[in-house]
């Protein structure tokens, strides 16, 4: 007996006993969500349905999450550094703004190692992600000060 028909009786049996009766989405037509030009969409499909993910995935979600958070953390440091602008007490403020920017750089660099950790792990190059630069955004971050106050933030 071939594996096809092996497989087949087996499906007609477990039929036959009602073990495919009132299953979720019965009678339904199946809802593909994915890319189905992925060669392996099928099969992250059925591991996301059985709660099942590979590690890269795991990953790329626990990176999503953190960058969420990095992007509260930025926020926290713009609205910090506009308060002391708007009041000019960039001193009251200092110790604020260093402790939002050490948090940046800290979960940034965290972000960073988990990105390449995801790109060796990725079936191919077409799942990789661009890498945060982490440099540009303290840059950034730096800038929000004015010249004349960069000497206390040094």
């Amino acid at each position: 007996m071939s594996l096809e028909k092996a497989i087949e009786s087996q499906i007609q049996e477990a039929m036959a006993a009602g073990l495919f009766d009132n299953l979720p989405g019965a009678g339904k037509p199946l809802r593909f969500d994915g890319n189905e030009n992925d060669p392996n969409w099928l099969g992250h499909h059925i591991l996301k349905n059985a709660g099942v993910l590979p590690e890269w995935l795991n990953l790329a979600r626990e990176i999503e999450r953190a960058l969420e958070r990095l992007g509260g953390i930025d926020d926290a440091h713009r609205r910090l550094c506009e308060q002391a602008a708007a009041t000019g007490d960039w001193n009251g403020h200092r110790l604020a703004i260093l402790h939002a920017r050490q948090r940046y750089e800290t979960l940034a660099r965290e972000i960073r190692r988990m990105q390449d950790r995801f790109n060796l792990d990725a079936p191919g190059i077409r799942s990789e992600r661009p890498a945060i630069w982490v440099e540009y955004h303290l840059e950034r971050l730096d800038a929000r000060i004015p010249e004349s106050q960069r000497q206390l933030f040094a």
